[in-house]
């Protein structure tokens, strides 16, 4: 009994284990913003990102490193879909992250800060965003090169069975939509595929029948030197 009263001592605390994590991720943000070049912003902006808070005093390196990560995702990912979620657990989180990468091209999905992602927004041409970016909020975005109007369709796809994510809006390379917009779009990409099938089918029969009919004059043709020779023995 007291060797398992030792083991249970020995045992963290889910309150231990948790602070540790912290420790952990603050020390990882630490290493990174120590070990790389200093922080600078992609987004173009009229103005430069503050660098100081309200006391002026430095931001924290978390925040730094949150508003690099941000502003990176948005300069370099070719489309960001914006979305709300209610309620997720840790295991939902997980099985949507995995169903975006596996159905949509590579899709990320990543929780984020509305207030340090509206300051990484302001002063950009995508500030008017900042609106979208209320109570519990997500993006979806890319890191690799792909069909950009197909992984918007299919991310949107994934999003739409889900009850516990909405979609808010999303930047389409400069432009900015809202959630009729985003539709209108793929929609309009899924009817221009539609058509060039629909001309290719089209095209097809026309290409054989325009072949017919340019052997035609040539047939004609020779049936008639053929009747003209036949004529002329005939004559003579």
């Amino acid at each position: 009994m007291l060797s398992t009263l030792a083991q249970r001592l020995r045992q963290p605390s889910l309150a231990q284990t948790a602070k540790v994590g912290r420790y952990l991720v603050t020390s990882q943000f630490s290493r990174q913003l120590s070990t790389s070049t200093p922080v600078t912003a992609l987004l173009e902006r009229s103005q430069a990102p503050k660098t100081l808070t309200t006391y002026k005093k430095p931001f924290s390196q978390r925040k730094q490193y949150l508003f690099q990560t941000y502003d990176t995702q948005f300069a370099t990912s070719p489309s960001v879909i914006v979305v709300q979620h209610y309620n997720l657990t840790g295991t939902e989180l997980m099985t949507h992250r995995r169903e975006l990468k596996m159905n949509a091209q590579g899709a990320r999905l990543m929780i984020v800060r509305p207030k340090m992602i509206k300051a990484v927004l302001r002063d950009t041409r995508f500030t008017n965003m900042r609106e979208l970016f209320s109570g519990p909020t997500a993006i979806i975005y890319w890191t690799e090169e792909n069909d950009t109007l197909l992984a918007m369709k299919q991310a949107m796809d994934v999003v739409k069975k889900q009850k516990k994510i909405v979609l808010m809006g999303a930047k389409f390379e400069n432009m900015l939509l809202n959630v009729e917009m985003m539709n209108g779009l793929v929609e309009l990409s899924a009817l221009e595929v539609l058509r060039a099938q629909v001309v290719g089918v089209i095209q097809s029969p026309a290409q054989q029948l325009m072949a017919v009919l340019n052997r035609i004059p040539q047939r004609l043709v020779g049936v008639l030197q053929q009747k003209a020779e036949a004529s002329k023995e005939s004559s003579e």
